[in-house]
């Protein structure tokens, strides 16, 4: 419930920033709901990768997504100038990732 608060929030001030209503994605797009997703990196090493859940390159679909990082995981990537970059966690902070359907509206 407090991440969905958080993510609330900074979609409001994101919409305002932008000089928009801050009810425009409800307006636009609906009721937004919630959806969590937690992936395990595994460490050392997975000796069988096969077996692992992973993703492949891609963009958010959503609005907004609020990330928890741990520490000794360095699972999460962005795109620059072709090539990719690990993201270092930042400890006791969330990474927020603006959406397609957010960067769809603006």
């Amino acid at each position: 419930m407090e991440v969905r608060g958080l993510g609330l929030r900074l979609q409001e001030a994101i919409l305002e920033d932008l000089g928009l209503d801050k009810d425009y994605i409800h307006n636009s797009l609906g009721e937004q709901g919630q959806h969590m997703t937690i992936n395990h990196y595994p460490r050392p090493q997975c000796p069988e990768p096969e077996l692992t859940y992973g993703l492949p390159a891609h963009t958010n679909p959503n609005t907004l997504t609020i990330l928890l990082q741990e520490m000794n995981v360095t699972g999460l990537q962005l795109l620059k100038d072709g090539k990719w970059l690990t993201v270092r966690p930042s400890p006791n902070a969330f990474v927020a990732n603006i959406g397609d359907q957010l960067l769809g509206q603006m």
